[in-house]
């Protein structure tokens, strides 16, 4: 069933206050198919309505496909960008620009795939895994930074220890944490560290 945008119109709720964007979507059948997107989305062109539309429709009915298509596409993105850092780091004096860009789009779809609501699957955990650097003696790291390496703990046995996992700084944000080779046990215990575990089923 192919769908096309058909119209859209601000729902409100009791107290009169805007409440969600409807979106109906149409085919030449004459399916209607009302979609309630975000109230502040109204704003948006007809054509931005309707792929959010889609989306939504897509996430709801096929949830963990579409998840895990998400986690897929991250994951072929971020191998994509180490390839392409791996090239700029050969030539860095010339494309320190590019490598650079290179990074900070890294950086961007990592925050984005360990921020996934419910855990990412464990085959595009490890993948994520495996690319993240490790602590780096002395440097400096901020709330929010994320570092991987082996678990420390052996109490779960889905999770034993020396597993390749997924750590994220928690810390004030005016505060930082240098790193002086401190074992991560140490730093869990500190409350330094978190771990961001996938969705294990």
């Amino acid at each position: 069933m192919k769908l096309n945008y058909g119209t859209k119109s601000q729902e409100y709720d009791a107290s009169g206050t805007a409440s969600a964007t409807k979106v109906t979507l149409v085919n030449s059948d004459g399916a209607i198919v009302p979609v309630l997107l975000p109230a502040d989305k109204i704003g948006l062109s007809n054509t931005e309505l309707f792929e959010l539309a889609l989306e939504s429709l897509y996430e709801e009915n096929f949830p963990n496909r579409a998840e895990n298509e998400k986690f897929s596409k991250v994951a072929q993105e971020l191998q994509k960008n180490k390839e392409a850092t791996d090239k700029a780091e050969q030539a860095v004096t010339e494309n320190k620009e590019n490598l650079d860009t290179v990074s900070a789009i890294t950086e961007v779809l990592i925050a984005l795939a360990v921020s996934q609501n419910g855990g990412m699957p464990t085959h595009a955990y490890g993948k994520v895994a495996a690319f993240i650097k490790p602590l780096a003696k002395d440097k400096r790291y901020n709330n929010g930074d994320i570092i991987s390496g082996a678990y420390p703990f052996d109490t779960n046995p889905k999770w034993p220890s020396g597993t390749k996992t997924i750590f994220k700084f928690q810390m004030q944000p005016t505060e930082g944490y240098t790193w002086k080779e401190q074992s991560l046990a140490e730093m869990l215990q500190q409350g330094v560290l978190t771990v961001v575990m996938p969705r294990i089923d």
